[in-house]
């Protein structure tokens, strides 16, 4: 498995892996190939960098997404990481979720956020996060809907 920046030839093998998603509803899978088609399609993407893991074979396993937090000195959010279902529980995940850390100890990062609904089919993805050490630091009760919470975890890289 290796990572490597995004290129055109894989948004299809993106949208599959989107698609496969049993806890996206469809519009957050039309924000995030907005992203995707954005980097795709802009010089500077700007405040987006994306990632994919790729298997032996060239497949798409899944990819990352993360940028700066505006107007912060060091706190960058990671928007996306998303595997395909084929290929959880194989370790893509934490080599996108490492790769991207590393990279971001390199900026200076000082703090990683990821926000997630608290609904239960967002529970496989909180699991994740708190096994790799992000806490969850806030939840603004009903801001998705009535009874579908904003979950926000974060994790410290320096100190």
């Amino acid at each position: 498995m290796k990572i490597r920046g995004i290129e055109k030839r894989d948004r299809p093998a993106l949208k599959d892996i989107l698609q496969a998603q049993k806890h996206f509803k469809p519009p957050e899978i039309i924000v995030a190939l907005e992203i995707i088609d954005l980097a795709l399609t802009q010089r500077d993407p700007g405040d987006y960098s994306l990632y994919v893991a790729e298997g032996e074979e060239g497949e798409i396993l899944g990819y990352i997404c993360y940028g700066k937090a505006p107007l912060t000195d060091a706190v960058y959010d990671l928007y996306w990481i998303v595997v395909h279902p084929v290929f959880w529980n194989q370790g893509t995940g934490t080599f996108l979720l490492r790769y991207a850390e590393k990279d971001l100890k390199g900026r200076q990062a000082r703090l990683v956020l990821i926000e997630t609904s608290s609904l239960p089919l967002y529970e496989t993805p909180r699991l994740f996060y708190l096994k790799h050490q992000y806490k969850e630091l806030a939840k603004v009760k009903d801001y998705y809907a009535i009874g579908d919470h904003k979950l926000i975890f974060g994790k410290i890289l320096t100190g």
